[in-house]
């Protein structure tokens, strides 16, 4: 098996950790601190044409595939996990629904825009469940009015919707019959449709600069235009988005791990103790090996994701694995790069504390624990 990444690939992930080193580390503290969302760090991004990655040059893309766009989202996790998340929400969670499955008139009214970042997108995470239950729960209801539908209801913690141009959700449909099956349609709705309020998400554990909120809609009226889909093809759409979501995700975590395990290293070699560098005393460096090891694999089971839909390839259960392995990984390696730090890590002035609370809140999004394993 030929193993390796092409010219082109290199390339991409070289300009995303200049972009990283430039125009991110900088600043990502204290966006974390003040929990700010930075709008020209995506327009920077779109400009790079990251959010244009995994889209064909035919519709505006670069075609460089999602192995290409996760190895970006990896490099920028590695200094920030809010700015990556919200580029993962932006293409993921918006875009991805609308390419697979919207209709030719929103696919040429929204993807173009959002490849040249004129449009930011979010969307809400489908519940990462197990078989056996729905991918979706209860939020938001949908029902026919003439040819629009009307949405009611509430959606909370919605990555990115604060500041969203555009949102994607799922809404189940209304039905007077309650013996019916419950059928879920997917929307794109517009920031300032009538009827949608945006309450923004304060003093959030992590993520903190991700502009998440609770999207409340009251006789919200949208055109049947803005239906992701058919009706009542929610289920899918978002089962098969899920599967996408994961590994993105997994990406995003193995980031964490990557950071946290080269700070703690970095400061294992200069830090003194008994005479020689912490990093010589056999227990460090036997933490510093497992963290090292386990954002290699993180990365590795998010790449192998990655490479299989580039190829075609659906593999639900390939993405959970990555995700479940990859957010563990980058707890344990937060943890472990707080204690190398010792009195350090536990304050502000050096970023692994932000690790690790990023990596506790990717760890936490929509039920990942162990009755899903």
């Amino acid at each position: 098996m030929r193993f390796g990444f092409t010219e082109e690939q290199e390339m991409i992930r070289e300009m995303a950790v200049r972009f990283v080193e430039r125009e991110v580390a900088r600043n990502a503290g204290s966006l974390d601190e003040e929990e700010k969302f930075n709008r020209p760090l995506f327009d920077r991004m779109a400009e790079l044409g990251f959010t244009g990655l995994p889209w064909p040059e035919s519709d505006g893309g670069s075609g460089g595939g999602f192995l290409s766009f996760i190895m970006t989202l990896e490099e920028i996790a590695r200094v920030s996990a809010s700015i990556g998340v919200v580029l993962w929400a932006h293409v993921y969670l918006s875009m991805w629904p609308i390419y697979r499955f919207g209709h030719e008139e929103l696919k040429q009214l929204y993807i173009r825009k959002m490849i040249e970042g004129q449009l930011l997108g979010a969307g809400v995470l489908p519940q990462l469940m197990g078989e056996r239950r729905s991918t979706l729960h209860k939020g938001v209801i949908a029902k026919v009015e003439g040819n629009r539908y009307v949405l009611e209801g509430l959606e909370k913690y919605v990555v990115g919707a604060d500041n969203a141009d555009v949102n994607v959700i799922y809404a189940e449909m209304f039905s007077d019959n309650s013996r019916k099956p419950k059928r879920y349609s997917a929307f794109l709705v517009e920031k300032g449709t009538p009827g949608l309020h945006i309450l923004p998400v304060r003093r959030k554990l992590g993520l903190r600069s991700t502009g998440m909120a609770h999207l409340k809609f009251e006789h919200c009226l949208i055109g049947k235009e803005q239906r992701i889909g058919d009706e009542g093809q929610g289920e899918e759409i978002a089962r098969q988005t899920s599967s996408s979501v994961r590994y993105g995700l997994a990406a995003i975590a193995a980031g964490i791990a990557r950071g946290a395990a080269d700070l703690a290293l970095a400061y294992a070699k200069v830090r003194t103790q008994f005479g020689k560098p912490i990093g010589k005393h056999q227990s460090i460096a036997f933490s510093l090996a497992d963290m090292d090891t386990a954002a290699d694999a993180s990365i590795l089971l998010a790449y192998q994701s990655a490479w299989r839909e580039d190829q075609g390839l659906e593999d639900s259960n390939r993405s959970m694995m990555a995700l479940s392995y990859a957010s563990d990984a980058a707890v344990n390696s937060a943890i472990s790069a707080v204690q190398i730090f010792g009195a350090y890590g536990y304050t502000k002035d050096f970023p692994v504390e932000r690790f690790l609370r990023d990596a506790k809140t990717i760890q936490l999004i929509k039920g990942l624990d162990k009755a899903r394993r």
